[in-house]
């Protein structure tokens, strides 16, 4: 446990170097787990007060991913930074195991 307390430090001081405010179990994140929110020039990243430590590494990874998306794609509407139109059926793929993989709970 002291190993992923570590890693989950170590990933927040880089959030908060980068100007991401990081709530960790500071409030309910609008009712998700985890919650990537952008005001104006600020960006914050909520992770949920009823987060299981285990979790919070993987969900702090998934929010700066929208984080990395935004700062490419402000609509948060495409991939093609990413995949070019050619390779739709790969970036399917790439998101069917990212719903799959985050619990619509």
């Amino acid at each position: 446990m002291a190993c992923q307390r570590d890693g989950i430090i170590k990933i927040v001081e880089y959030l908060e170097s980068l100007g991401i405010i990081v709530n960790l179990g500071k409030n309910k994140a609008r009712g998700n787990k985890g919650f990537f929110k952008v005001k104006g020039s600020q960006y914050r990243i909520d992770i949920a007060n009823n987060v299981d430590e285990e979790d919070v590494l993987p969900l702090l990874v998934h929010e700066f991913a929208h984080y990395l998306h935004y700062s490419y794609d402000r609509s948060l509407k495409s991939l093609e930074f990413i995949f070019d139109s050619e390779e739709e059926a790969l970036q399917e793929e790439m998101i069917s195991l990212t719903v799959q993989k985050i619990s619509k709970k």
